[in-house]
């Protein structure tokens, strides 16, 4: 059995977007941001965004989206701020720090919604050819671990496997949207299943708030392991505010996604009411489409230094259990473009874990231009054997030949 595992490198690769723009990497995600359409659609919030850097890092506005920071310490900048909010006794919170509360909550979400986007406007194009060219080199048994978001794989697999969503995460999601939401095939479509351990972009959850006691939760009253998956729309659909945009591919979709039905969400604790506001500026356009169900959001797991897998339950727990036991049994581990950075602790330790239960590692394939760390890490760190690791000092690309990997 071999594992694919996939970083942003191997996403960088994609070239055929009609944006002419390539995956962001963490500093050069917001000047990516600035060459995309988006960038200029009010329907985008990026204004807490824009206060949280003016006040912390002293960045004005204007020279927000030319700044050079790594897009991971910021968001964990403003995620630790938060969490050290929402811990504070309520009695010591003053209306200045409630104000600082709330403007760290909204760019933090307006963070994950922006990550989203930002991926599905670049992807919004035709299949891409390297990631195809690698899934016709996959069978049934192999199995794909990746930390990215993206849906370039998952629309590869579809296409040279009949790899579908309903089945094809490892994990069931609660329902599909397809013009509409339908309950996930029981059909078995292959054995060759997408482990995404941060998420992805056409993953969908409902909105995150706070309980009585501070603690960040979801909306919906099912489960906080329930999740739904976007497929495809070619009409509109019920969405924040009515704000559906056309004009995407399969596996994308405008910023906002499709609202989740069937959820009532949860009520208000005792003695308290649900208040909701919708500003209206005048440059802001009222959304046109249907606004019922509940407000939904993107499900991946920012690139944070305190990830919060918790939030959902399960899922994660599941899905990382799965990516162990594919390490644990492999005769082929393929690393292409993924550098194990600081930030990822966890993965270094599920790496560790799978091969501490092994009888012998396996053989072990890395495609980096930067390969010796990831190789030094291996071999001191994993305990794995010089011999069993091949590196290919090369970016992932147009050019690259996938075949090479699996002899």
């Amino acid at each position: 059995m071999n594992v694919l595992l996939l970083g942003a490198g191997c996403s960088k690769s994609y070239s055929a977007s009609p944006t002419g723009v390539r995956m962001p990497l963490a500093r050069d995600f917001f000047q990516t941001y600035n060459r995309l359409k988006i960038s200029e659609n009010p329907w985008v919030l990026v204004g807490n965004i824009l206060n949280v850097a003016h006040a912390r890092l002293g960045i004005e506005p204007i020279d927000f989206v030319h700044a050079d920071f790594d897009i991971e310490e910021f968001h964990s900048m403003i995620e630790q701020t938060m969490l050290q909010l929402l811990e504070m006794p309520r009695e010591s919170m003053t209306p200045e720090l409630h104000e600082n509360l709330y403007e760290h909550w909204k760019a933090y979400s307006e963070l994950i919604f922006l990550f989203a986007s930002v991926i599905n406007e670049i992807q919004n194009g035709p299949i891409s050819e390297t990631h195809m060219r690698l899934a016709r080199c996959v069978q049934e048994g192999d199995r794909i671990i990746t930390f990215n978001w993206d849906t370039l794989m998952d629309r590869a697999l579809a296409e040279v496997h009949r790899w579908c969503v309903d089945t094809g995460y490892g994990v069931t999601p609660r329902g599909v949207f397809r013009n509409g939401w339908v309950s996930p095939a029981c059909e078995h479509l292959g054995d060759i299943p997408i482990l995404k351990l941060h998420g992805s972009s056409n993953w969908i959850t409902s909105a995150p708030t706070n309980d009585q006691n501070g603690a960040i939760t979801l909306t919906q009253r099912a489960d906080p392991s329930t999740f739904y998956v976007y497929e495809c729309s070619d009409q509109p659909y019920a969405t924040y505010d009515g704000r559906y945009m056309p004009g995407y591919e399969p596996y994308s979709y405008g910023y906002y996604p499709p609202n989740i039905m069937g959820d009532p969400g949860k009520p208000a604790r005792e003695g308290y009411v649900f208040v909701r506001a919708k500003p209206r500026f005048p440059w802001m356009p009222r959304g046109t489409a249907d606004a019922r169900g509940l407000t939904s959001m993107p499900l991946i797991i920012p690139p944070v230094k305190q990830k919060q897998y918790a939030l959902f339950g399960s899922l994660f727990e599941q899905l990382w259990r799965l990516a162990e036991t594919a390490l644990t049994r492999c005769d082929r581990l393929i690393i292409i473009g993924y550098s194990f950075p600081r930030t990822d602790l966890r993965s270094n330790e599920l790496i560790m874990q799978a091969f501490l239960k092994r009888h012998a590692p396996p053989q072990i394939v890395i495609v980096d231009p930067k390969p010796d760390d990831v190789a030094h890490l291996f071999t001191h760190v994993f305990g794995a054997p010089a011999s069993n690791v091949r590196t290919f000092r090369e970016y992932w690309s147009e050019t690259s030949d996938p075949t090479r990997l699996f002899a």
